[in-house]
């Protein structure tokens, strides 16, 4: 069983948060995909890019937030020749987020409380658990809940949207967006 919230928060709002949760849970931050073994930890999920416009920094725009003491398992898989995050680690899948200047996608924070193990659920340890309720905890703070699109949005994100941008579903990378 998993536990996730949704939200809508513009690229700056992302690293803003995602610097909060650094400097308050000793977050690390960590892409999904990669074409090695090895963990790639980046400093936020969005870089300036020439124009001084935030890009992802992964095309896949998902990212993993987890504790400095949790144990991370990875999978290879053979097409397309990439090692991913398994759900079964310690960490908080951070999804979502995609931004074309008129449309902002809805993101997630997500992570499973307990694993299958020889065919019994067995709960991720008690420390991980702790932490990132605690994460879910303040970032819930950060944002203000919103019924009628039954996700969290920052203040920046409802100002965009006030300004004639609209909340998606999803944007398709040939920029097709998915309505709310």
């Amino acid at each position: 069983m998993g536990r996730q919230f949704r939200f809508y928060i513009l690229p700056s709002d992302v690293n803003s948060l995602v610097e909060q949760l650094q400097k308050r849970f000793e977050a690390k931050l960590l892409l999904d995909y990669s074409p090695s073994f090895e963990l790639f930890e980046i400093d936020s999920p969005f870089g300036a890019d020439k124009a001084r416009d935030l890009e992802p920094l992964s095309a896949h725009t998902r990212y993993y937030l987890a504790p400095q003491f949790g144990h991370i398992d990875r999978r290879y898989y053979e097409k397309p020749d990439w090692w991913v995050i398994d759900s079964e680690s310690e960490g908080i899948e951070f999804s979502g987020c995609k931004f074309n200047g008129t449309a902002l996608a809805i993101g997630r924070l997500w992570y499973e409380t307990n694993v299958v193990r020889d065919l019994r659920f067995v709960s991720k340890s008690i420390e991980f658990l702790k932490w990132a309720e605690g994460v879910y905890r303040y970032t819930k703070k950060c944002l203000r809940y919103e019924p009628e699109s039954l996700a969290y949005v920052s203040e920046d994100a409802l100002r965009f949207r006030e300004k004639g941008g609209r909340f998606a579903q999803d944007i398709w990378p040939n920029g097709k967006v998915m309505p709310a």
